[in-house]
């Protein structure tokens, strides 16, 4: 196990994700799973806890747990971020971090280009407590700056590689103009990993991700994670505190396990995905493929800019509507037709009936979610079991 932390930053992603954060006990190769709801009150944990410092170890998951800091300090390091920390699902992520920073009457500047859940929590209740929810199309950098000078703003918030479009934020320029207008970037670089991207090193505050989809990438827990600066960590973790959405020891576990093999799984799937978009591009039902790595992708020479490689992500429209895409989805016989991403299984879904279900038919299509729009997240599967399940699914069109 590497211990030093000057050897610990010039390791690459794939030892990290094996060794960083590791805990063992006694003569354990692995993190112990700490299944204990509190621990022994000895004089280091209350003065901690007397003090109100972050994470006494005193009472488990909205506290500490042994567990869950192993995979904290994993992602902190993967992100090249002094801290990090982890939640009981994505949405408790994001939601716990906003909160940190927002009340009644501020604004944060966002996009409705983001994973539907995260719209409907703006929507639904931040609107609800006073909060100033402005959006503007984020790859327009005018408009952007426009908005964080027409009112002071607490937060700038995106996504790296936005769902469903897999479209690419601009994050140097976007870190620049928060900066510049004091406001807190972050963003969710589910989709890009931190294989692919650390969004701190473009300048970004904070990076969150779902932990229930690449990172863990088995299709068994969810979770989420925020890593960034320790200060403000320290005060996230406040509100971790208060609002309760803490990770179970058991869950943190089996993230662990997950990132172990993370840099591998998603090599092997960005590698397919790239034979696949490349494949579907040419077929003659398709109408359109999204995919960074392809040439008619509107922000492939910002991709390479941004990300270090294009991804295991590929959206794509079929000819004939939503009709025939549901129709294609239900002959896969490979792919299993859910919601979520990044397991070693690949999954096809339709954000017209899952991630964006809430949505109106004319607010899809305004923002780029065409009839047919298919969301396809790449697994492990072999190359040519996959295009032939896709051949003969778009055969029955």
């Amino acid at each position: 196990m590497v211990s030093n932390t000057n050897d610990k930053k010039k390791l690459g992603k794939g030892t990290k994700s094996v060794h960083s954060g590791t805990s063992p006990s006694e003569n354990s190769l692995n993190t112990p799973v700490y299944q204990t709801s509190t621990f022994y009150l000895d004089d280091k944990g209350y003065k901690m806890w007397m003090a109100g410092e972050p994470r006494a170890p005193v009472y488990s998951g909205r506290y500490y747990n042994p567990t869950n800091r192993a995979v904290e300090r994993k992602i902190a390091d993967l992100e090249g971020a002094e801290d990090a920390l982890v939640f009981s699902s994505g949405m408790a992520a994001i939601c716990t971090t906003l909160i940190n920073f927002l009340g009644q009457g501020d604004r944060i500047v966002t996009t409705r280009n983001l994973y539907g859940g995260t719209v409907g929590v703006l929507d639904q209740d931040f609107v609800r407590f006073g909060i100033d929810v402005h959006y503007v199309d984020v790859r327009d950098l005018d408009a952007v700056e426009n908005a964080l000078k027409e009112k002071e703003t607490k937060i700038l918030y995106c996504e790296t590689v936005t769902n469903p479009l897999l479209e690419i934020s601009d994050l140097p320029a976007l870190a620049a103009l928060a900066k510049k207008y004091g406001a807190v970037s972050i963003v969710d670089s589910t989709f890009a990993t931190p294989i692919s991207c650390n969004p701190i090193e473009h300048g970004f505050d904070l990076v969150i991700h779902s932990l229930t989809k690449m990172l863990n990438g088995h299709s068994d827990i969810l979770g989420g994670t925020v890593a960034g600066k320790t200060k403000t960590i320290n005060k996230i973790w406040e509100k971790l505190r208060n609002f309760g959405g803490s990770m179970d020891p058991h869950q943190a576990s089996l993230v662990e396990r997950g990132m172990k093999t993370l840099q591998i799984r998603y090599e092997r799937s960005t590698e397919t995905a790239a034979k696949l978009a490349n494949w579907l591009e040419a077929h003659p039902k398709i109408k359109k493929v999204i995919y960074p790595g392809l040439k008619s992708h509107d922000d492939f020479e910002l991709s390479k800019k941004i990300l270090s490689d294009s991804g295991n992500m590929v959206s794509f429209v079929v000819n004939g509507g939503d009709d025939e895409g549901r129709k294609m989805l239900n002959n896969m016989s490979v792919a299993s037709q859910a919601i979520s991403l990044g397991g070693v299984e690949s999954l096809i879904s339709m954000p017209y009936a899952t991630t964006h279900a809430s949505w109106t038919q004319e607010a899809r299509i305004a923002a780029g979610i065409d009839l047919g729009f298919i969301r396809f997240s790449t697994g492990l599967e072999d190359f040519e079991d996959l295009k032939n399940d896709f051949d003969q699914a778009l055969s029955s069109l």
